[in-house]
C-alpha cells in the first residue's frame, strides 16, 4: 500500500504485553500478523486487507462522529462478521486485536437490546467474545467484556442475500469516496469494510437459541 498504517497506542500496548519480541522486531502491522500468528499464511491481498481494517478500527465508533455515522459503521461491520469468524474470514490477525481494543470499551456499555436485540449487533459481540477468549489469540486478559451467552433477546435472522449484495455495493462506494477524499487531502481513506473481502457461504439460522449463543471459540475448541 502507498501509506503505512501504524497500530494505535492501546493495541500496541496490548500486543506488547503478550508478544513483546514480535512488536519490537516488526514495525509493519501486516507483517506483524505473520510473527504473532506464525502458523497462518497471509497472501498479499490478506495483508492489504489487514491494513484497511486497521484504518477502519481507528475510526469506528469514534467519539467525534455523530450517532448516525457510528450506527452505519457498526451495522456494516456487523454484516461483514455475519458470515466470518474473523475480519479476514477465518484467519486471525492483529486487525482483530485492534478492533477488539477499539470496541471493547464501547460494547461493555451496550444494553442487552444493543447486543442481542432485534436490531442488535450480535456478530460484533460474538467476535469480541471470540478474540478475548479463544486460545488462538493467546490474550489472557485480566479484564474482559462481560457477555452472558445465554442472554439472547432475539434470534439472529437468516442472511438476506439481496441485502448483503446491497451492503457490499455500499461498502465499495464508501471505499471509492474515501479514496477520492484522501487523494484530495493527502490523507488515508477510511471505510467500514474492505472492498477486497472475499464472499463467504451464507449461513442459515437453523440452530437452537442456546446453541446460537455459544461462542465460536467454544465450537473450535470442541472440534
Amino acid at each position: 500500500m502507498a501509506t503505512s498504517t501504524h497500530l494505535d497506542d492501546k493495541t500496541k500496548q496490548l500486543l506488547d504485553t503478550y508478544f513483546p519480541d514480535a512488536v519490537k522486531r516488526v514495525g509493519d502491522p501486516a507483517k506483524l500478523s505473520s510473527v504473532v500468528f506464525p502458523s497462518t499464511e497471509y497472501s498479499s491481498a490478506d495483508k492489504a486487507e489487514i491494513e484497511q481494517w486497521l484504518i477502519t478500527s481507528s475510526h469506528i465508533a469514534s467519539s467525534s462522529e455523530d450517532a448516525a455515522k457510528t450506527a452505519e459503521r457498526l451495522s456494516s461491520l456487523n454484516t461483514h462478521l455475519s458470515t466470518r469468524t474473523t475480519l479476514l474470514g477465518n484467519k486471525p490477525s492483529v486487525a482483530d486485536v485492534a478492533m477488539y481494543t477499539r470496541l471493547a470499551p464501547v460494547v461493555s456499555k451496550w444494553s442487552s437490546e444493543e447486543r442481542t436485540g432485534e436490531q442488535g449487533y450480535h456478530h460484533i459481540v460474538r467476535h469480541l467474545d471470540f478474540v478475548q477468549n479463544a486460545p488462538l489469540f493467546g490474550l489472557k486478559l485480566d479484564e474482559k467484556v462481560k457477555i452472558d451467552q445465554d442472554e439472547v433477546l432475539a434470534k439472529i435472522k437468516p442472511i438476506d442475500a439481496k441485502a448483503l449484495k446491497e451492503q457490499k455495493k455500499k461498502e465499495k462506494e464508501l471505499v471509492a469516496a474515501g479514496a477520492d477524499k484522501a487523494a484530495a487531502s493527502g490523507g488515508t481513506p477510511t471505510t467500514a469494510a474492505s472492498s477486497e473481502t472475499k464472499d463467504a457461504p451464507l449461513q442459515a439460522d437453523k440452530q437452537p437459541k442456546k446453541e446460537k449463543a455459544k461462542s465460536t471459540g467454544d465450537k473450535i475448541a470442541a472440534a
